[in-house]
């Protein structure tokens, strides 16, 4: 930390070169604050079509560059920092209709006092970083001993002040990091896959939302006839296009199974002479 200098009346010159180092000392620091702060509110919540995630992104992070400080520590304290214990549930900003949707938020979670306190601390910090940008000569006689002496003063001050922040941003950045490489880890196991395909964590099936009734389905548009599509000619389809869509992935023991267990189906069974059972099906209509 740098003493303050007691110097010679006339040597003014020295000690506005103190100042504006100082001064440039806290600038530097707080456009780093502000760097990680676009960085971390860009990366508090994405939601949306997963063939469309990462467009959603890059226009989250060109949002963020283009707020001012105020601007983003209010994004900040809205959604990012949230009080203990938390009563309402999360909402997600898009709908992904139809489309295979994915959604996650990052929050850091305070008691009531440590909320309130910290939302009255970064407020402050960009009522800090304005006077030293907008009104720092304003309140220092920066050609006399006395005023670059005090302003001397506040500039140490005011750096602690704001490194104080750069840390806890620092650290709030890097819970967000870990959370974000197990997130990463998640999506690409095997149960990420099957929650995509309708395999909750339990085994048990969402059918109406399952990958393989999501095949029978595009399967039965392209292959219907008079309405109904022939099962043996769906498997054979699913196979060609879908291959890692297995009955025994969901529990099933056939494919008939499959129409039977999920209740997504209508069937009908024809028989042409010796021939052996053929099996067809079409959508319920709910």
């Amino acid at each position: 930390m740098d003493e303050v200098t007691t110097m010679p009346a006339d040597d003014v010159p020295g000690l506005q070169a103190v100042v504006q180092r100082k001064l440039g000392r806290c600038l530097l620091r707080l456009q780093q604050y502000e760097q990680l702060l676009k960085v971390i509110v860009a990366r508090v919540e994405l939601s949306g079509p997963v063939d469309r995630l990462h467009n959603i992104r890059q226009q989250k992070i060109a949002c963020a560059e283009k707020k001012t400080m105020g601007m983003l520590v209010g994004m900040l304290i809205d959604s990012f920092l949230i009080q203990s214990p938390q009563n309402e549930e999360s909402q997600t900003e898009a709908d992904a209709g139809d489309q295979i949707g994915f959604s996650y938020r990052n929050q850091l979670e305070m008691p009531v006092e440590h909320y309130e306190a910290t939302k009255v601390a970064i407020r402050a910090l960009v009522d800090l970083r304005n006077k030293l940008v907008h009104h720092f000569i304003e309140h220092f006689d920066l050609w006399s001993e006395s005023g670059c002496q005090a302003a001397d003063v506040y500039l140490e001050e005011s750096y602690q002040t704001i490194n104080r922040h750069c840390l806890n941003l620092q650290c709030w950045a890097k819970t967000m990091v870990e959370a974000g490489a197990k997130l990463a880890s998640f999506i690409q196991s095997q149960t990420f896959d099957d929650v995509l395909n309708g395999i909750r964590v339990d085994g048990s099936v969402d059918w109406p939302g399952s990958g393989i009734c999501s095949c029978l389905r595009e399967a039965e548009a392209k292959l219907a006839e008079d309405g109904w599509t022939r099962l043996e000619a769906a498997i054979r389809w699913i196979d060609d296009t879908y291959p890692e869509q297995r009955f025994k992935r969901y529990g099933c023991s056939s494919w008939r199974h499959v129409l039977h267990e999920s209740r997504q189906f209508e069937i009908r069974k024809s028989h042409a002479g010796n021939e052996r059972t053929t099996v067809w099906y079409r959508s319920k209509v709910s």
